[in-house]
């Protein structure tokens, strides 16, 4: 199942920008903002993370590519999705020169388990 929830987020890059869609969950999203502008700063708060998770952080660039985002990062969500006791949620954020598409899976203890940024295309 974790292979095709990678296929599947890897498919989003490649695809047109896609439509925001409605977000029910503004606490979550001003979670993942945070989360993001702490990337940013190099001062990621892992106790969110899992182990998994955290290696995310260890990404080269990672607070690199945060840069150019403006703060608070403003994020549009574009999907949710459920598997098992985990939450996909993917994201937009408006950043120079180009946005971001965010990956950000949430087990059920509402840690971090992954976090994948790619410039949308």
């Amino acid at each position: 199942m974790k292979l095709n929830i990678l296929l599947f987020f890897s498919g989003l890059l490649c695809l047109a920008p896609a439509q925001a869609i409605p977000d029910t969950e503004p606490d979550v999203t001003a979670q993942v903002a945070e989360v993001l502008e702490g990337v940013a700063d190099g001062k990621a708060a892992s106790e969110r993370f899992t182990e998994r998770g955290a290696s995310y952080l260890a990404a080269p660039g990672l607070a690199a590519t945060l840069k150019g985002c403006a703060r608070p990062v403003a994020l549009e969500l574009l999907s949710r999705n459920v598997y098992g006791e985990d939450r996909l949620y993917v994201y937009r954020a408006k950043c120079q020169p180009q946005a971001l598409r965010i990956a950000i899976d949430f087990n059920k203890a509402a840690r971090i388990n992954r976090l994948e940024l790619a410039p949308e295309h």
